[in-house]
């Protein structure tokens, strides 16, 4: 019985611990460089660039990872240009180092770190591009969500597979 009782209780001490990554445990920038050393370090980022973009929610735990561009004005990061011509939330005064590296945490408490890559010509020659989902709804439609898996199912959707 007692054995069970602390079973348990480390579960739940597990289950409810949610561990944020910090910023030196991120192995994003270490992914990068090697992605990267083909692209000269600058002292004056300015322009538009390709940007590998992290994003990480901690009041749920989520991370997401994209290839979009951005724009940059004497080194420091004015606009992500996401898909939908939106963005998800703000940010201000973000500076890149000389690898063209920066790391920030939004007005909302997300953390994000961005990577710039390369120019914006060659940003998304390895990416999938979303099409419309080939899954069917409950009413027999065709599912008008967007994605980007391979699959060609959204997350709504896998199960069709």
């Amino acid at each position: 019985m007692t054995r069970a009782l602390i079973l348990i209780f480390g579960f739940i001490l597990l289950l409810g611990c949610k561990e944020k990554k910090s910023n030196s445990e991120r192995t994003f920038r270490n992914a990068q460089s090697e992605y990267n050393s083909d692209y000269e370090e600058n002292d004056n980022w300015d322009g538009e660039y390709c940007a590998d973009i992290e994003y990480y929610n901690p009041s749920t735990g989520t991370s997401s990872d994209y290839t979009l561009t951005i724009e940059v004005s004497d080194n420091e990061l004015e606009q992500i240009n996401w898909p939908s011509g939106g963005y998800l939330d703000d940010f201000s005064n973000v500076e890149f180092d000389e690898d063209g590296y920066a790391e920030f945490t939004s007005d909302k408490g997300y953390d994000y770190t961005v990577q710039i890559t390369g120019d914006t010509g060659d940003c998304f020659e390895n990416v999938p591009m979303a099409e419309q989902c080939n899954g069917i709804t409950e009413d027999g439609d065709q599912c008008e969500n967007s994605t980007d898996n391979y699959s060609g199912y959204c997350w709504q959707h896998e199960d069709q597979e």
